[in-house]
């Protein structure tokens, strides 16, 4: 019986994906992922989306990526500013060292110290 209950799910289970077909901002030229999260984290910015402020002509970038997407004025839900990003997986490369800097500093620091311990027993 539990043979033919996994058959018959098999048989009828089509997969429903919403937004299959639209382009993620994650490899859009715009996104902007933080320096103290992952890559695809929520709380990434758009950079196509900002405001300028009119005395010292700095741009804040205030808008995140999922808000953009969220409102039809700006990208919407189907990405209508939406640009490849022909280097998205350096830019995913660069960030995960970015990210990891300080433990890799940490990491460099204990190894160097381990290896001076080590140089006054020879």
């Amino acid at each position: 019986m539990k043979i033919l209950y996994t058959l018959v799910a098999v048989v009828t289970s089509e997969q429903i994906i919403k937004n299959i077909n639209v382009p993620s901002c994650r490899n859009c030229v715009h996104y902007k992922p933080p320096y103290y999260s992952d890559y695809s984290s929520s709380v990434s910015k758009c950079n196509k989306f900002g405001t300028k402020d009119v005395i010292t002509d700095n741009i804040v970038y205030t808008d995140y990526a999922d808000m953009c997407r969220r409102n039809e004025d700006n990208c919407g839900n189907e990405g209508k500013y939406f640009e490849p990003d022909k280097n998205v997986g350096f830019k995913i490369f660069i960030h995960q060292i970015v990210c990891n800097l300080p433990n890799i500093l940490l990491l460099t620091t204990l190894v160097v110290q381990l290896l001076s311990i080590i140089k006054l027993f020879i």
